[in-house]
């Protein structure tokens, strides 16, 4: 009889430990009944870069990772409602600490170009690193589809520092 309680008691165990093992088969790159993005997508971008992220009703919400062609994570954050929130972190293909985006949020400053004036919609405090870890720049960051595009603007006062983190520099951005 002590030896069926031992037996059974192993057992038991050994399915508790089992079943904790198991892995799970999520379904990736699918569309909800109104044909929207919905859930973990993984989308393979031009030379081999990787976007993971998910979607909810259509919407970029939740945690956003880009890798490299070669795998290497390139800059990780979070959407919510389609939009950039919390803190985002830009890597070097090398590993190293490139950029810090933080304080999103909507953009009421205009901007004058060429005899225009214009507002771009969003914002963000932009945070610059040497490969040492040390801060390059920081200020404010305007643009208009995504804080990472090729589109955007330095706004107000921004710091510029040395490799040893002394301040060299601050200019004013009006436009």
């Amino acid at each position: 009889m002590k030896n069926k309680i031992i037996l059974t008691g192993v057992f038991l165990l050994f399915s508790f430990f089992a079943s904790a093992q198991i892995d799970y088969d999520v379904p990736i790159n699918q569309y909800n009944a109104n044909g929207q993005k919905e859930g973990f997508w993984r989308e393979k971008i031009d030379e081999g870069t990787i976007f993971e992220l998910y979607y909810i009703n259509g919407k970029r919400s939740g945690v956003f990772k880009y890798f490299s062609g070669k795998g290497a994570l390139i800059s990780f954050g979070e959407y919510k409602d389609g939009k950039e929130i919390g803190t985002w972190y830009f890597f070097h293909d090398k590993g190293y600490l490139v950029a810090i985006q933080k304080d999103f949020g909507p953009n009421t400053q205009p901007i004058l170009s060429d005899g225009e004036e214009f507002v771009l919609p969003y914002r963000c405090y932009h945070i610059s690193y040497y490969p040492n870890g040390v801060i390059e720049s920081e200020g404010i960051l305007l643009w208009e589809i995504s804080s990472q595009s090729d589109f955007t603007w330095e706004y107000g006062e921004w710091k510029y520092y040395d490799q040893t983190g002394k301040l060299i520099k601050t200019k004013v951005f009006r436009y």
